[in-house]
Parts: structure tokens; sequence; C-alpha cells
């Protein structure tokens, strides 16, 4: 009876074991080779709605990879979508002007410069409230070798909103942040500023409660699966509890002689 029960809680625990695993490994990468602070805001961004997102550590050492389930991507890349995420790393500078030699020229240098400048930029305006993503992009000349004017540099900014953000009327404090950060900008005039909303993107209902009841399910087989385990313990210990206790003896099987008379 006890070796009947025992197999029986085998197999279900093997069974809770193959489900989980399989739940496992139904997790896909949705992005890869982040940095850490972005696939932390990827990550928050994605529990904040509903979704099960987890990060970890890619292959070699290559960033960060946030994975979840398969299923959960539509309304994953819908919500990073709405929230302008995952934003832009300057680290990407080396891969857009990429080193041919040793020295660069002064053009090169110049351009790095600008385009590291740009993005700075753009994290700072993201900071604002009701701030979805800022790009801001520079237009600073050379400076003449005849006239010792500094030269007059000019900036685009375009700001996207959550709707009824409410700060198109903070472009003077746009304004003013750009041009504290900008060389040779020092007319407010020369810094256009263009505010767009975007419009959240509507997901059904049932599509944001999908990633909590998967979890709420793998929680649940996790939980069952440690009471099989637990349950399986308790009967092995009671089964051997003469052993455990010391006052068992081993059994031992005796074989009892018949003598006959002749």
């Amino acid at each position: 009876m006890q070796r009947r029960m025992i197999r029986k809680v085998r197999r279900v625990a093997a069974l809770m074991l193959a489900l989980g695993l399989l739940a496992g490994c139904s997790r896909e990468v949705l992005y890869n080779k982040l940095d850490e602070q972005q696939a932390n805001e990827v990550v928050a961004a994605l529990l904040t709605n509903g979704i099960d997102a987890d990060k970890r550590q890619a292959e070699r050492g290559e960033g960060w990879q946030v994975v979840l389930d398969r299923h959960d991507m539509p309304a994953a890349v819908a919500i990073l979508r709405d929230e302008g995420l995952p934003h832009q790393s300057t680290d990407s500078i080396g891969q857009i002007f990429k080193k041919d030699g040793f020295v660069s020229s002064p053009q090169e240098d110049k351009q790095r410069f600008i385009y590291a400048r740009e993005q700075q930029l753009g994290h700072t305006l993201r900071q604002f409230d009701g701030v979805v993503d800022a790009y801001v992009y520079l237009s600073i000349p050379d400076k003449s070798p005849i006239d010792d004017k500094p030269p007059s540099g000019s900036a685009s900014v375009v700001v996207i909103t959550r709707p009824n953000a409410g700060i198109e009327g903070r472009a003077p404090d746009i304004k003013a942040a750009v041009m504290n950060g900008t060389d040779g900008l020092t007319d407010p005039s020369r810094v256009t500023v263009q505010f767009f909303q975007r419009a959240p993107t509507e997901l059904p209902a049932a599509a944001t409660n999908t990633g909590l009841a998967r979890r709420d399910m793998t929680s649940l087989a996790m939980m069952g699966f440690a009471v099989l385990v637990l349950l399986l313990a308790c009967v092995l210990l009671w089964r051997n509890r003469g052993t455990l206790l010391g006052g068992g003896r081993p059994r031992t099987l005796v074989r009892s002689s018949v003598s006959h008379d002749r």
C-alpha cells in the first residue's frame, strides 16, 4: 500500500516538474544587449502593466536580456512603445561613428561631441513630467578663421508627451535647458520646440491580465510541487520511523530447520 502511494506521488511530482520546465522554456527574449538601467526600466514598466517579465545577463557578458512569455510579446511591445522604452544609450556613439584609425580627424571629433551632447540633452528632457521621449538636433557651425565672433548655432527639439500632459507651457524651460547645455547657442529664437502627443495603445483586458494569470498558475504549480515533495518526505519518514527512533531492529529472515528422526 505504501509503495503504491509513493509511486503515485513520484509520478505526480515528475508531472508537475515537467510542467514547470515547459513553462520556463516558453519564455523568449524581448530585448537583447541592454545595459542594466535600460533592462530595469523595461522590466519595471512591464510589471506595472501586468506582464510578467524578468532580466538576465546575456551570454558572454554582452549586456542584459529582457525575457517574458512569448504570448505576452504583442502587449509588451505596445506598452513599451507608449512608454518610449528602452531609451537609447549613449554608448552606441562608438557604433555609429567608428574609428578607422588611431587618430580621429577634427570633423569626426566634432560629430562625436555633438552626438553625445544631443543624447545627454534628450536624457535631461525625458526627466520632465509627462514626457515620453525627447530628441534634440544641434547645428553648430565651425568657427570662422577670419571673424572673431563666436558662431551662432541652432537647435531643433522634438518632445513626445503623454495625452493631456500640459507640458506645452514649459517650452521656455526646455529652450533654457538646451541653450545652457550647448556652447554658442544663446538666442532663444534659434531653438525650436515641437510637441507631439502619443496616444496610448488600446489593449484587450484579457491581454493585460494574461501575464498575471500565467504567473499565478506557475506559482501554484511550484507550490503544488513543493507540497508533493514534502508529502513524499513525510511518507518516507513514517515508513522508517522505527529505524530513525532507534527502537527498531533490522528484519532478518530465519530459516528453521526441521530434523526428522530416522
